[in-house]
Parts: structure tokens; C-alpha cells; sequence
């Protein structure tokens, strides 16, 4: 069958029916539970509770500013809850003890002094932390005792008792003592607000007190480090000489130097260039005499421009004159001679000019590279006296915080020493406990009004968590929910009153118009309209765990076939444990085992019931699984078809040995007897599983053994119908509705 999902929503009848189901548990943890905590509580002495209210103010210890040296600072989250912890403390606590003198007091030396969960639970640590201090401590255990070890349980019982309350959004605190005497609560929790102050005044005193000494120590310490400081300081300034150099000063020069330096460089760096351009072309120029002179340079002297402007005019005067005379005459001589001598003084003017350029190339190329070690000296110094400078700074500053110090220690401590016999606190006592007029222990209608709530709930948890833990079949819509398999019908729980004769277990027999036999019906019904396309001559009828009711289930469904017409062989196949001869008083005739090993045998007829025939199991065989298996139980079931209409198998149970598996490859379905109330799940889930591996087909499942009665809750429906149900017969028929709530029986 395909596996179905069921999310159903949990209703509130749910949560009723637990309830209902488990309603004597709930009520006796109910009763117990209540009556217990009522006796108790009129028992209970009465115990007065006195309070007193102190305030811790947000200030420090006032020791004249020392609390830098301290490092006290009341406005930390922990302050306080530092505080709460302090007046709870055992030194407290102590104090308190030996000045009231409360061990001989009647409110901790009576038999019933402070006897509650928490005194018991303050003295078991007591005792606990004095076996751990004296296997820890193996001098005291030797005979060297803590001289307050007596006052140990005396303090657990105090502290118990103690309850020191934080107000809220304020700096106020509630300390508050319970105890059986008034007067007695009224006195300790004043006498503990007190000490608490003292022991805080105690602290501070001490705090000054160490607080001088360390600033003693300290002052020497910072001394003999200042002295060591200045003569270092002093030292560096001597050896670098720094006897009355100003570092700002002397920066500012430097500073301005270097821009000078700066400025110069950038224009020496720009002639260089400009002369190195006029060189590097007069060297590219220099084989072209001509082009040379056309250079600007050349061209922009005065002296070459005089020789030039000589040079054309007697050049011009030459070639006039070359009309009239010949080259050879004494005039052209001379102009050709001068001429000559003019070009010459160009030449030679031009050499002069580039060897001028050339110098200057090489004086800015020199006047560049002065500067640029000019600046470099420049930084050299600048960087050494950086370096001095910070070297003469660090000097300067541990000088001066060790002087500051000094200082403020010696501030500091002539402070703390005037101011050391003070006794200032920031904690004061606001309102002092009075005795008070009635108790606040116990508190008879909130305890049982508590025992009730808590009876309740625990009652109903236990309930829940019962029903948590059960994981039998309990209804109807569970085995669907669970197995996934249809509900053939459920059979009530019956007696041996709830039929009128025969035997007790064949109800669809003996009593017809019983509940108990129109479930039956109802299940052959079912039977006959599951699967209508499979034939149902051959009904396995098994169940997962013996004494579920199979064969109880496999009578009477045998005993409703047969009251409808049809010829039915009702066949004991429980070769193990059988029970139909017994059901049906028999005897222990041969049965279906001698048949299978080959013997004669014979199947016997009901008298009671037309049409119901029997095979009981006969004689016990040692190999069950083997017979059951076998050809010849083959060739029994399939004669058995042809002779009848419906074959009612009972098998045994599915998960104790194999033969209920073995016979479902002979049978047409098979029926699950499930006892309601009984069965795990999981284990009627693994019996469906091996019935699917071997390719059996399930009818359904009927629930059995159900007690209506008992479980109303899960079978509502079922029960108004049995109480409803009834037949024409006007004799007896209110006796039998009376009856048929009662159902089923397990076997």
C-alpha cells in the first residue's frame, strides 16, 4: 500500500483525552503534593524577617585624590555589585557572630533553629568546604586547626538566613535577617549594617596606609631617576656642544640657506643647459666654418660684425676695382691681401668665441656641482642637528615627567599623610531595622495556592510525558496515522458475563446479538469489500507478538462467515502453540501436521454451526517452519479451495518464528490482530514490512482488546455506538445494552 502522510492538527479534545486517560494519576500526585505542603506549612514555626536600608553613594574613597595611585573608581558597573557581595561576606558574617555572641544564641542553638532549604543547604556546603580545607590543608587536619573553623556552620546558617536586596534605579540597598525571635532579627541586621560600615572605614585606613608607604618608595625611586636624567642630559649637551645653541634658531638658518641654495642651483642647473646646447652644436658645426659663423653667438659680436662689415667692403672695393686692373696689379695685391687678412681675424675671432662658450659650458658644469655640494653639506648638518635634537628632546621630556612625578608624589603623599587618620565613608545606614510586629513566614494561602498550581502542572506533565513514552496502537486513526494499513473493525474487551453460554471465547457463537459479534460482522464485511479484485478464499489471520487475540479473532471471523451461508474451514496452523481444540473442545485429534508428514487425518466438523468446519494443528512436529512450507501444504490449501468458500488460517504470530511467512505464499490476504493498549508500533511496523518483502497482501488490521470503558477518550464514537446499539428483542435487551460496553477478550 503506498505510504500516506497524515499532518492532523492537535485539538484541545487531544490534550482532554490524556488527561481523562491518566486522570487518577493526575489527581493522586494532585492530592499528595497538596496535602503534603498544607501539613507542612501549619507545621512551620513563624518567622519574622527585620530590614534595614543602607546607601552606598557613587563616590570614591576620599584619601585627598590618591585614586589615580589606588585605582579605585566607584562609578564601574562592578562597584556595586562588589559592594552587594562584601555584605554577604563571610568576614562580615564572622564579625557580626562574635560581636552578638550568636553561638549562644537560642535563634541558631535550638533544635528547630533556622531549619529551612536554604539554612540545610548553607550548612551541607559548610560541611563540604571544611572536609576540602582540611584534605587541602594538611597542617590543620595534623592538629593546627583554624581557630574559626567552629563558626563555620554558624556562618552557613547565618548566611542562609541573610538577603541583602539592590532597589533598583537607586543607590539604596535592603539587608534583611529572617528568624523565629523579633527582637533578635532587629538587633543582627543593625549590628551587620554596622559592621559593614566599619569594615568598609577599615579598608580605607588600610588603603592610606598603603598608600603612603608606596608613595614613600615610589618618591625615593623617581628621585634617584631625576638625578640620573639631568646628569645624562647634561652630559649630551657638553659633549655635543650645545652649551647655548637654540635648535629653532639654528633651523630657521638652514632652512633659509637651503631655499637659497635651492634657487641658485635651478639657475645654474638652467645656464648649464643653455650653454651646453651652444657648445654641443659649435662642436656639431665645427668642420662648416661658414655655418659656425651664422651661429648667434658669432653673429651677435661686435667685433666679428666690424670684421665682417670691413670684409664686404673691400671685397666690394676688389671687385671694382678688378674692372681696371688685373690680379697681378699692386692695388689688387693689396686688397687681396687684406681681404685675406680680414677672413683670417673672423676665423680666428670665431675660434675664440667657441673656446669663450666652451669655458662657460664647463664654469656652469662646475658652478652646478658647487651648489649641489653646497646643499648636500647643507642637509648633512640639518639632519645632524635633527638628530640631536631629538636625541637633547628625549633628554628634555624624561627630565621633565620625572620631575612632574616627583612632584606629584611628594604632593600626594604629604596629602594621604595629613588626611590618614580621617575616617570618611561613602556608605551610610538610611533607615535602621525595627522589630517587626507579624511574620512574614509562612504564607499559608500563597504555599497552597502554590501546592495546587504546582500539583497540577506536575500531575499533568507526568501525564504527558506517560503518554510520550507510550508508543502502543491506542485508536483508530492511529493505526492509519502509523502503519498505513486499513482498520477492518475494533473489538471491544469482554467477559465471561458478557455472553450467556458456551464457551466465553466464541462470542459471534454464543451470544449473536452482542456488540462484541456485530463487530465481527462488521470486520467480515470489510473483509469482503477490501480489494474487490482479489479473491478472499484463503484469510491469513496473524499478529506480531503472541497473546494479541489472533486466534480468539480467527474463531469467531471463521464463526461470521459461516453464519452467512458460506462453507468455511477454519485451519489451525499454529503448529507450536495451537488453541482451537481447546477453543472448541476438541480433544487433541491428528491434525493438519500429521497430514503433512503423510498421515491420515480428518477434518471435523463444528456442531454448533452449520458450515464451519476445523483442522486443529495435530501432534507437535519438530520442524514447524519446514512442514508449513512445504508441497504438501500447497496441495492441502489448493484441495481446500475446491471443497470450500472461505479458509480462516491462524498462523502464528509474525515476529516470534517464520511459519506465518511461509504460509502467505498460500493464502490470498492477510489479517493483523493488533491488541489496542499493548503492541509497540515500531515492532507491528516491522511485522508489515515482512509481509511486504514477501509480497503478501495485508486486508487490514483489527484492533483488539479494547476497553471502552477505561479508554472512552479514544473511542467515543465507538462507545456511543455499542451503548446505542441494540436488537428488537424486548427479553434482556437493556441487560444487554448494559453489557456491550464491555468487550473483547486477548488470548
Amino acid at each position: 500500500m503506498p505510504s500516506q502522510q497524515f499532518d492532523e492538527e492537535i485539538h484541545l479534545r487531544d490534550y482532554l483525552r490524556v488527561i481523562f486517560k491518566r486522570r487518577w494519576l493526575v489527581a493522586a500526585v494532585f492530592v499528595i503534593l497538596v496535602t503534603t505542603v498544607t501539613i507542612h506549612t501549619f507545621l512551620m514555626d513563624p518567622v519574622y524577617r527585620a530590614t534595614s536600608q543602607i546607601v552606598i553613594e557613587k563616590k570614591n574613597p576620599n584619601i585627598v585624590n590618591v585614586e589615580e595611585v589606588l585605582g579605585v573608581n566607584a562609578s564601574d558597573q562592578d562597584y556595586y555589585q562588589t559592594q552587594y557581595e562584601i555584605i554577604k561576606s563571610q568576614s562580615v558574617i564572622l564579625k557580626v557572630i562574635k560581636k552578638l555572641n550568636l553561638k549562644e544564641s537560642p535563634e541558631f542553638t535550638s533544635p528547630n533553629a533556622a531549619f529551612s532549604l536554604r539554612s540545610v543547604l548553607g550548612t551541607i556546603a559548610g560541611w563540604i568546604k571544611d572536609i576540602t580545607s582540611s584534605a587541602d590543608d594538611p597542617k590543620e587536619a595534623d592538629g593546627d586547626p583554624n581557630p574559626d573553623r567552629e563558626y563555620n556552620q554558624l556562618i552557613a546558617a547565618y548566611a542562609a538566613q541573610l538577603e541583602v536586596d539592590p532597589i533598583r534605579n537607586s543607590r539604596l540597598v535592603k539587608v534583611s535577617f529572617e528568624g523565629k525571635d523579633p527582637s533578635v532579627v532587629a538587633n543582627i541586621v543593625n549590628t551587620h549594617a554596622r559592621l559593614y560600615i566599619e569594615s568598609n572605614l577599615e579598608r580605607k585606613f588600610a588603603a592610606a596606609q598603603e598608600a603612603v608607604t608606596w608613595l614613600n618608595k615610589r618618591i625615593d625611586d623617581e628621585k634617584k631617576n631625576l638625578e640620573k636624567v639631568e646628569t645624562a642630559i647634561q652630559a649630551f649637551r657638553e659633549k655635543e656642544g650645545l652649551a647655548s645653541i637654540d635648535f629653532e634658531e639654528r633651523q630657521g638658518i638652514i632652512v633659509q640657506s637651503l631655499n637659497d641654495l635651492n634657487a641658485a642651483l635651478t639657475q645654474a642647473k638652467t645656464e648649464k643647459i643653455e650653454k651646453k646646447n651652444t657648445y654641443s652644436e659649435i662642436q656639431r658645426l665645427s668642420n662648416t666654418p661658414e655655418l659656425v659663423e651664422s651661429m648667434p653667438a658669432v653673429v651677435s659680436n661686435a667685433l666679428i660684425q666690424g670684421l665682417k662689415a670691413q670684409y664686404v667692403a673691400l671685397t666690394g672695393e676688389y671687385h671694382k676695382l678688378s674692372e681696371k686692373y688685373g690680379p697681378e696689379h699692386p692695388t689688387m695685391v693689396r686688397l687681396s691681401s687684406e681681404i685675406r687678412e680680414v677672413k683670417k681675424k673672423i676665423a680666428q675671432e670665431v675660434k675664440k668665441i667657441a673656446q669663450s662658450i666652451e669655458t662657460e659650458y664647463r664654469v656652469a658644469t662646475a658652478k652646478e656641482k658647487s651648489i649641489m655640494e653646497a646643499m648636500e653639506e647643507m642637509n648633512s648638518e640639518a639632519l645632524a642637528l635633527n638628530r640631536k635634537q631629538i636625541k637633547y628632546n628625549a633628554f628634555k621630556r624624561e627630565v621633565e615627567t620625572s620631575r612632574s612625578l616627583y612632584e606629584s608624589l611628594l604632593k600626594r603623599v604629604k596629602e594621604a599623610g595629613l588626611t590618614e587618620g580621617l575616617e570618611v565613608t561613602n556608605i551610610a545606614v538610611v533607615d535602621p531595622a525595627r522589630i517587626p510586629n507579624a511574620p512574614v513566614k509562612p504564607r499559608k494561602a500563597m504555599n497552597i495556592l502554590l501546592s495546587v498550581v504546582v500539583g497540577l502542572t506536575l500531575g499533568v506533565g507526568l501525564a504527558f510525558f506517560l503518554e510520550y513514552l507510550d508508543n502502543t496502537v491506542k485508536s483508530p486513526e492511529e493505526v492509519e496515522r502509523y502503519l498505513n494499513i486499513p482498520l477492518l473493525g475494533v473489538i471491544g474487551r469482554f467477559t465471561n458475563d458478557s455472553i450467556t453460554e458456551g464457551s466465553d471465547e466464541l462470542i459471534a457463537l454464543n451470544d449473536p446479538k452482542s456488540t462484541v459479534s456485530e463487530a465481527f460482522r462488521t470486520i467480515r464485511t470489510n473483509i469482503l469489500f477490501a480489494s474487490p479484485d482479489i479473491e478472499k478464499k484463503v484469510i491469513l489471520v496473524t499478529s506480531a507478538f503472541p497473546a494479541e487475540g489472533k486466534t480468539v479473532a480467527a474463531c469467531n471471523l471463521a464463526v461470521s462467515f459461516s453464519q452467512m451461508g458460506k462453507k468455511v474451514l477454519l485451519v489451525d496452523a499454529d503448529l507450536r502453540r495451537p488453541r482451537l481444540h481447546t477453543v472448541f473442545n476438541l480433544g487433541r485429534p491428528r491434525g493438519l501436521s500429521d497430514f503433512l508428514i503423510g498421515k491420515e487425518t480428518s477434518i471435523h466438523h463444528a456442531a454448533e454451526v452449520a458450515g464451519l468446519h476445523i483442522m486443529v494443528s495435530g501432534t507437535s512436529p519438530p520442524n514447524p517452519a519446514e512442514l508449513l512450507g512445504s508441497r504438501k501444504m500447497e496441495d492441502f490449501i489448493a484441495k481446500a479451495k475446491e471443497k470450500f468458500d472461505v479458509i480462516v488460517v491462524d498462523s502464528p504470530p509474525l515476529l516470534s518464528v517464520t511459519d506465518a511467512t511461509e504460509l502467505t505464499t498460500f493464502t490470498d490476504g492477510v489479517v493483523l490482530v493488533v491488541k489496542a493498549f499493548s503492541t509497540p508500533r515500531p515492532a507491528i511496523q516491522r511485522g508489515i514490512k515482512h509481509l511486504a518483502g514477501v509480497d503478501a497482501k495485508t486486508f487490514g488490521c483489527i484492533l483488539n482488546d479494547v476497553d471502552f470503558e477505561k479508554e472512552g477518550y479514544y473511542y467515543s464514537y465507538y462507545k456511543d455506538y455499542y451503548h446505542y446499539y441494540y436488537y428488537d428483542d424486548k427479553k434482556g435487551g437493556s441487560q444487554k445494552k448494559k453489557r456491550s460496553a464491555r468487550a473483547g477478550r486477548s488470548t
